[in-house]
């Protein structure tokens, strides 16, 4: 076995240099990148499925260590040891997750950006009365939509009851609905935050308002 790599020699790594192996797994090596002390983590191996050779990007160093990269590795090796190709594994999970977020509804969006938060929410009440509200006052009528089918008409329509009767109430529904849309724009399910042009002009007329 190939003596192993260390971040001394990683380091030393520049461009035109010549690739070094891992030497802790079979294939792996770190390609020079275009500075020196950077370079790019490379697995090759020859495909079970087709039988050709190919080269499996593990990420980019320092960013990801020697033993990071060694663990990424392994993992390759398992699954082409099932007999699986990694990049037609990994193709077919961002797919599927792809798809997964595609579907998501409003509903589930908000329990799932909930969840992730609440840990950091000291306050139990205000952890409760987050999602509460949302339940209470927006998932009844648009819930179950798909996220990336959602205009601002829509949120429009489910705060507009609650404006006159309870407005402080809506401001904080419409902040936490601002806040939700903006997680599913920040995770690629929407291409925009339908939730940034409403706004409360008059409170005996809640509007949709594009511009200034």
């Amino acid at each position: 076995m190939a003596q192993q790599i260390t971040d001394v020699r990683a380091r030393s790594l520049k461009p035109g240099d010549k690739p070094i192996a891992h030497g802790g797994v079979s294939g792996l090596r770190l390609e020079p990148g275009s500075a020196r002390g950077r370079g790019k983590w490379i697995l090759r191996y020859v495909s079970p499925v087709t039988g050709k050779r190919r080269d499996r990007g593990l990420g980019a160093y320092p960013d990801v260590g020697i033993a990071d990269a060694r663990v990424r590795a392994e993992k390759a090796r398992a699954i082409i040891a099932s007999g699986a190709d990694p990049i037609e594994v990994n193709k077919a999970e961002e797919q599927a997750a792809k798809t997964a977020l595609e579907a998501l509804t409003f509903e589930g969006a908000a329990l799932q950006f909930h969840e992730e938060q609440k840990a950091g929410w000291r306050n139990e009440k205000h952890r409760a009365q987050w999602i509460n509200t949302l339940r209470d006052y927006v998932f009844p009528s648009i819930g179950p939509r798909k996220v990336a089918d959602l205009v601002p008409g829509d949120f429009a329509d489910a705060l507009r009851s609650i404006w006159l009767t309870k407005p402080e109430t809506a401001s904080r529904v419409r902040q936490r609905c601002q806040t939700v849309m903006k997680w599913c724009w920040a995770h690629g399910m929407v291409a925009g935050n339908p939730v940034d042009v409403i706004d409360h002009r008059d409170c005996q007329d809640f509007r949709v308002w594009v511009g200034g």
